[in-house]
């Protein structure tokens, strides 16, 4: 029986499993071999896949990352992490790399022979994400940068040329702020309890303390029900039956004798007459009863825009939508997509750049007594010796920040190459205005089901209301906030290559809520670019409603928009005001 056609990396395969399961103390855990980024789920593991050759450089990453994540398996306990967790997004990130370099570290010191296996991990990974052509500070990732000292100072073993470069850009800085609080490294590494404390005082120590949320380890207060309802029940200290008694048989004149404050602050309501009462019953200057105030409309530019239910509505940040390893297979999905356009796109971003940079043009007051000499005016002076020299002085330009939004159609009729394009477009985009110190943000929308979703079903339960308005919730996606930096957001962008996230499309309310956003921002000068294929479409809410209902709201929106970037420059008010003030300022201008 011939045997030509088995795969020599299958006895490697099958060892390395039966190791991973030793390591990690999970006879039953499921190893896989993979071209998806590696993972680690409940009973399951994903590895970097083996070919036929099995090259050096595979055989020690999928060694390596067996290890790093049997390593976590063990000594991991996922309901300790989550109590600790921080709530902000930078105090989360160094909390999941310093965990990370623990269990790592715990490793090392008990099976040496993980160590090795881990730095060649490493050393991937650092090279795969360009750590070594890091030239300043703010490229090198923090969270990256303390879970790398923390695994150089628990073990003592050098890191992998890439990791340590990464490391020393914050190495000053973390042993400055927390030096002190990872002194306590080598007690508190067996306890992922106590282990979770130290990182959130580190946390603290390097400025994030803001982020790490309610303290999970604080007493709980009791509430002041509670404690009245303690008090009414917790007997005198020097008896509470003896003073019971001793009240039963006191007469009442006896007692307002004891106690003559008490007496004057004790109120009989049979003392008060009815005609008291009814004028302190009476509201001040007889005003009449306040009435509920209207309820907000839905729509600043249409006011007669109704939705029917808001409460499932969702914004949502794109790395909610997916697992971490999820959001690195998409963006590798897309990265494919952009990789025959590599050339053209690098060309158009450059020209871009040029472009954008070329409007910075310098600007120079001449014939001035002082300031750099004007050499095109020298010619004068040859002509004349007597003319006396002419300097210039360069004006102070003021350059206008500028924050750009990009909103994104993620409707379904986007699906495939569309979407690709817009993706590609954003990621141009934000690449290219972030070298020029320009903010970029990035949104998306569209609804969380097909043809209505909680809404309609509310709807369907309250007998189907006549003209109901907007029948279908509302998913707002924030794949890049305007400060955060682009290298962090750039795996979101994947999220579009998702099956399924796409579905229906509200233009109108999202351009609103894009421009609301843009509008809280302070930048002087602010951009909003939306980018989609065609009119606004869901079918729940026009299958209800007028058939041009979403477009007319949509096209309102936009009018309603460009009236009022074109006043505001009408009447000088500052576009960052609120609309109300914006509309008080402009009545009483026009008035």
């Amino acid at each position: 029986m011939s045997r030509g056609n088995d795969n020599p990396a299958d006895p490697f395969k099958k060892a390395l499993a039966e190791a991973t399961r030793t390591l990690s103390d999970d006879p039953e855990l499921t190893v896989a071999y993979t071209v998806d980024p590696p993972g680690l789920a409940e009973h399951a593991m994903r590895l970097p896949q083996v070919s036929r050759r099995m090259t050096r450089d595979e055989v020690l990453l999928a060694r390596g990352t067996a290890d790093a994540l049997a390593l976590r398996r063990r000594y991991h306990d996922e309901g300790t992490a989550a109590r600790y967790l921080p709530e902000g997004q930078m105090a989360r990130e160094i909390y999941d790399a310093m965990e990370t370099a623990r269990c790592e570290a715990m490793g090392a010191r008990s099976m040496p022979g993980t160590a090795g296996n881990i730095d060649a991990r490493i050393a991937h990974d650092a090279a795969r994400r360009g750590y070594g052509d890091i030239r300043a500070a703010a490229d090198a990732p923090l969270p990256q940068a303390a879970g790398y000292l923390l695994r150089h100072l628990a073990t003592g073993r050098d890191l992998p040329a890439d990791a340590a470069h990464v490391m020393e850009f914050w190495r000053g800085f973390i042993e400055e702020r927390a030096g002190g609080t990872l002194e306590d490294i080598d007690v508190t590494l067996s306890d992922q309890a106590a282990f979770a404390r130290l990182i959130r005082k580190v946390i603290t120590d390097l400025g994030y303390g803001d982020q790490l949320g309610e303290d999970p380890d604080a007493p709980e207060e009791p509430s002041d029900q509670t404690e009245e309802a303690e008090a009414q029940d917790e007997p005198d200290a020097e008896g509470g039956q003896e003073q019971d008694q001793g009240d039963q048989d006191a007469p009442p004149d006896a007692e307002r004798e004891a106690d003559p404050e008490a007496a004057e602050a004790e109120i009989s309501m049979e003392d008060v007459s009815d005609d008291e009462l009814s004028e302190d019953a009476e509201l001040a200057e007889g005003l009449p009863p306040m009435e509920p105030p209207e309820p907000a409309p839905h729509s600043d530019a249409d006011p007669n825009y109704a939705v029917f239910s808001t409460e499932n509505d969702e914004e949502v940040r794109a790395e909610d939508l997916a697992e971490p390893a999820e959001l690195e297979r998409l963006r590798a999905w897309l990265d494919q997509q952009l990789e025959p356009l590599k050339g053209a796109v690098g060309r158009l971003a450059n020209k871009l750049q040029r472009r954008l940079q070329a409007q910075q043009n310098r600007a120079w007051e001449f014939d001035r007594d002082e300031g750099i000499l004007d050499a095109g005016r020298l010619a004068r002076v040859v002509a004349n010796p007597t003319t006396p020299l002419s300097f210039k002085v360069e004006k102070d330009t003021e350059f206008r920040d500028t924050v750009v939004t990009l909103l994104i159609d993620n409707s379904g009729s986007m699906r495939g190459r569309p979407i690709s394009i817009a993706a590609i477009c954003a990621d141009v985009l934000a690449r290219t205005l972030e070298r020029c110190q320009v903010k970029v943000e990035i949104l998306g929308f569209t609804t969380r089901a097909w043809k209505g979703g909680q809404a309609r079903e509310k709807w369907l339960a309250a007998g189907r209301p006549q003209a109901p308005g907007r029948l279908n919730d509302l998913r707002h996606i924030i794949y890049k906030s305007a400060d955060a930096p682009w290298r962090r957001s750039r795996p979101n962008l994947g999220l579009m290559m998702k099956e399924g996230l796409l579905k229906e499309n509200i233009d109108g309310e999202a351009l609103e809520w894009a421009h609301r956003r843009t509008l809280a921002r302070r930048e002087a000068r602010r951009i909003l670019m939306v980018i989609s294929d065609g009119a606004p479409v869901d079918d729940s809410t026009l299958s209800v409603n007028p058939a041009s209902y979403l477009e007319k709201h949509l096209r309102d929106v936009i009018l309603a928009g460009a009236m009022t970037e074109q006043l505001a420059a009408l009447f000088d008010i500052d576009p960052r005001a609120s609309e109300r003030a914006m509309r008080v300022s402009l009545t009483r201008r026009a008035g």
